[in-house]
């Protein structure tokens, strides 16, 4: 049996570039968003049990959500894509405007590189 080097090197070329171009995709790089939910500049107090403030990111143009992990403090952290977001902060999931004050604030964010310092007030119920 005669083999054609030619023709055996072009098909493990083409295996090895098969093999090594499968295995996963690649996720967009990320960028590290930190801040704080506050209250009238205090940290959220005095909700009912089991419920916690909570912080949502809503890419403006695909309208793709995600949530920031909120401590107890009211630190939160979470990783986005580039891109432009509306962000809502809020006392918690029963937050009421006529009984605990605004409850709600939303913010745009330019997410280009890693951003700190994105503190949220429910206590201040403009768009800013």
């Amino acid at each position: 049996m005669i083999i054609n080097f030619k023709y055996a090197a072009v098909m493990a070329s083409l295996i090895l570039a098969l093999v090594c171009g499968c295995g996963g995709e690649t996720k967009a790089k990320t960028f590290k968003v930190t801040g704080k939910i506050l209250a009238g500049g205090n940290p959220i107090t005095g909700l009912p049990p089991g419920e916690k403030p909570m912080v949502k990111f809503e890419e403006k143009l695909s309208k793709a959500q995600s949530y920031a992990k909120v401590s107890e403090d009211g630190a939160f952290n979470a990783d986005l894509p580039a891109g432009d977001y509306n962000v809502t902060g809020s006392a918690g999931f029963s937050a009421d405007s006529q009984k605990k004050g605004p409850g709600f604030v939303t913010k745009d964010l330019k997410v280009e590189s890693d951003v700190s310092g994105f503190d949220l007030d429910v206590g201040v119920s403009k768009k800013k």
